[in-house]
């Protein structure tokens, strides 16, 4: 276990090496003929979904920047690891690209049987997060998290909680909080978000653990208790985290357009390079678009990227053993 442990560090120390030496590879990368066709974006959910406007919020822009429209390929199934292996085989040339998150890149392989990890995908730069939210209904009792928890430590196994499904960041959500308020809940996994928030608002569970679920909190029919990240959410600067209530938990997910990891180095700082003119000169824009399809506007560098995925890998790495998916 501990050689594995020093081979994952080594990984991520020498992905959060690479943006060092960029502006010399860049340098190198700008007399190369790349790109000089379209790129293939592949994307692991079906059409019309967020993640759909997601590619299409930030893919249009990668495009113009890099003079190369992205032509979108939806490859849902797995939970995302299908399209996740399929660009993870695929010719490293820069030409075929992947709308990877941390359940792509990092869960799935961690807790389930594929034909690729997280060594095989680099993500180019996080464009945004799902933050966690912990939810009940508007007319609900408990008026803060404290609240929650105290009735669940007098009442132990006695509050449902939904989720978007077991063996999901929701699911360590639920369990890390529970472990760390010395309390137990009965989690019952849905198939989504959408199903999760209708068991709630139907009085079939007290609590929901969902990250997208904003147009409800919005709309006045869930009260946000607590949220799931180091910092207040800017959506709802009034909700705390579970760290002001006294329970450090953080299981975000990150959105970022991946590459096989055998990519030249110059064609992937080119599009390291590319996603951040992005940011600079759509962010504005992209924010207003990204917040209206649920997700949290986040852009990074590709420094501040391999440190979002390292602790997301530690995160997801201790709760997937303390709750027996590995060994």
């Amino acid at each position: 276990m501990e050689r594995k442990k020093k081979s994952i560090q080594a990984f991520f120390f020498g992905f959060i090496l690479l943006p060092m030496v960029c502006t010399a590879s860049a340098a190198f990368g700008a007399d190369e003929p790349y790109p000089n066709r379209p790129i293939q974006i592949v994307i692991n959910m079906a059409p019309g979904g967020a993640t759909d406007l997601m590619v299409k919020i930030v893919g249009e822009r990668l495009g113009e920047v890099l003079g190369q429209p992205l032509i979108r390929m939806h490859k849902p199934g797995g939970g995302g690891s299908l399209a996740a292996s399929f660009v993870a085989r695929a010719k490293p040339d820069g030409y075929t690209l992947l709308t990877g998150t941390s359940t792509t890149n990092i869960l799935i392989p961690l807790i389930k049987k594929v034909d690729y990890t997280m060594h095989d995908l680099y993500p180019l730069g996080i464009y945004a997060k799902a933050v966690h939210y912990f939810l009940v209904k508007a007319d609900a009792k408990w008026q803060t998290l404290e609240e929650f928890i105290e009735e669940a430590r007098a009442r132990p196994r006695k509050l449902k909680i939904s989720s978007y499904g077991k063996q999901t960041f929701a699911d360590f959500v639920i369990e890390d909080l529970a472990k760390k308020a010395g309390v137990k809940f009965v989690h019952l996994p849905t198939k989504g978000c959408g199903e999760a928030v209708a068991a709630l608002l139907g009085g079939h569970v007290e609590a929901d653990v969902c990250t997208s679920s904003m147009g409800q909190a919005t709309g006045g029919t869930v009260r946000l208790l607590g949220v799931a990240d180091d910092e207040r959410s800017d959506l709802f600067p009034e909700a705390k985290t579970f760290k002001e209530w006294g329970y450090p938990v953080n299981f975000s997910g990150f959105f970022s357009f991946t590459a096989p990891a055998k990519t030249p180095k110059p064609i992937l700082d080119k599009l390291s390079n590319a996603m951040q003119e992005v940011f600079k000169r759509y962010g504005s824009q992209m924010r207003e678009e990204l917040i209206k399809v649920d997700y949290m506007p986040y852009f990074c560098d590709p420094t501040r990227t391999m440190e979002e995925f390292r602790k997301n890998y530690e995160n997801a790495h201790r709760m997937a053993k303390e709750l027996g998916y590995i060994q």
